[in-house]
């Protein structure tokens, strides 16, 4: 237990001064945080644990989403609302579709393969977008900063429907592809706007300014998270709308809530990439590194722009906005952040 102690208090402080290099050297924070996890296995490290690392990387995300939904003023996405949907459902098909292509016609992979490795770097990320979007506080153009928080924070129903589609076709097993959407995305929409509802009457119930609202909203998230999960619907689609709902509607301590998971969601986006790239074998990273490297770039020059483009045309929004010039520094913060 001891050894197990001083390397958690290690990684945290060694992840701190990884979080000032990053903003001294403009680098993303998560990138160093999961180079980190890949450093301790130049060390000896042998972590294995798979099910204890999904586990964790689970409980951090939900939380990371959750907060993500908490911090969402729907006022300033409510514009962009049609157009986010769209792009984190058909968007994230047709980035993984084309990206499932591209490699099955070029790498020596079977077509499920392709397909499944396509769906799981298909959708946006929504740790990584709000790191970069808090970290080098950046206000884009045409509304986009709000339409990229609200498309990645809800794009992981149609991404883990893909994933779990090509896993049960690799494995043989017959999948009604129309019932696991249904309950994916209706059971999620569903459980996420009915237990946000009561929740927030509870909280005005307890009208405590006792700090007990945070456990409230820690319990209440990993209650609809589980719960929506055990009924067959997707939980962080479920715990992304509850935090929507809850962040959007005053009650008795909410700057404390904030406060709480302001450092608490930084905690787990440092363990959650630490842990990934400490599952990782350095060995295997560097002999995929040109096969990664030509997928990012078909990604990045032809998927994904092009996906995004062409959804885009008929909501006639500015060329730029949905092509490849959207990005522009703005000196100051996200105005949504409730701490200003």
């Amino acid at each position: 237990m001891t050894i197990y102690i001083l390397i958690i208090s290690l990684v945290l402080i060694l992840a701190l001064v990884a979080m000032r290099l990053a903003n001294d050297f403009k680098i993303p924070q998560l990138l160093l945080f999961m180079l980190l996890g890949v450093s301790f296995n130049f060390f000896g490290a042998d972590f294995t644990n798979y099910a204890f690392s999904n586990q964790v990387s689970s409980l951090a995300l939900m939380f990371i989403i959750f907060y993500g939904g908490f911090g969402t003023k729907w006022k300033m996405s409510k514009p962009v609302a049609k157009e986010a949907i769209i792009l984190s459902f058909l968007g994230t098909i047709s980035t993984a579709l084309l990206t499932g292509f591209f490699v099955y016609f070029v790498f020596d992979f079977s077509l499920l393969e392709a397909l499944l490795l396509g769906s799981i770097v298909g959708s946006t990320d929504y740790a990584s977008v709000s790191d970069v979007l808090v970290s080098r506080h950046l206000k884009l153009k045409y509304n986009t900063d709000s339409l990229l928080e609200l498309e990645s924070g809800s794009n992981d129903p149609t991404a883990y429907t893909m994933v779990v589609l090509f896993v049960s076709l690799l494995q043989g097993q017959r999948v009604n592809v129309p019932i696991l959407i249904l309950l994916q995305v209706g059971v999620g929409l569903a459980f996420g706007f009915i237990l946000g509802w009561l929740f927030i009457r509870l909280l005005d119930y307890l009208k405590s300014n006792e700090g007990l609202e945070v456990i409230l909203l820690a319990a209440a998230a990993l209650f609809t998270y589980e719960f929506t999960n055990q009924m067959g619907g997707n939980g962080y689609l479920a715990v992304y709308i509850f935090g929507i709902y809850i962040g959007n509607k005053e009650f008795i301590g909410k700057r404390e809530v904030v406060f709480f998971f302001d450092s608490f969601t930084n905690l787990a986006q440092i363990g959650l990439f630490f842990l990934l790239g400490l599952l990782s074998d350095p060995g295997s990273i560097i002999a995929m590194i040109p096969i990664a490297f030509v997928i990012m770039l078909f990604m990045t020059i032809i998927a994904r722009p092009d996906s995004v483009y062409g959804l885009m045309l008929p909501f006639k929004m500015k060329k730029k906005s949905a092509g490849r010039d959207s990005f522009c520094r703005f000196k100051g913060c996200r105005c949504h952040c409730l701490c200003h």
